[in-house]
């Protein structure tokens, strides 16, 4: 098995690895998922180890839709600086789904495809207003 497909189907049973600061690998996830995991971890660890150096080196490129999405929102809290928060909605970028586009000043920001059938903004809109402060 590759290195790649490694990582990507650990990653798929719930396991992350990551390449610690000192060139270790580390592998995090639910302990018997990584306890299946640590024989083909040790047998594989140093292609591992390069293919997560070169992700790290050549990080994939970002899909120029989620970004243009992402600036604009970034946009509309720049715009109106009294405003926590700023909301895009996308219902033609996939079919049966709602794409939103979501930024919290100062916290973050991020994307989430809801299901057409189970997105209701106004629920959307007060959980954020409810919670878009709370730190987890």
């Amino acid at each position: 098995m590759k290195p790649a497909a490694i990582i990507q189907e650990a990653a798929a049973d719930g396991v992350i690895l990551v390449r610690t600061s000192s060139g270790s690998l580390r592998a995090t996830g639910e302990q018997a998922a990584v306890t299946r995991w640590l024989p083909v971890l040790r047998e594989n660890k140093p292609g591992i180890l390069a293919a997560l150096e070169g992700a790290e080196r050549d990080p994939p490129q970002r899909d120029p839709a989620i970004e243009a999405r992402r600036q604009r929102v970034l946009a509309m809290l720049e715009a109106r600086p009294g405003t926590r928060y700023a909301v895009l909605t996308d219902l033609d970028a996939a079919p049966g789904v709602v794409v939103l586009a979501l930024a919290i000043r100062g916290r973050a920001s991020c994307e989430l495809h809801i299901p057409r059938d189970k997105y209701d903004g106004v629920l959307l809109l007060d959980l954020i207003e409810k919670y878009g402060v709370t730190v987890h």
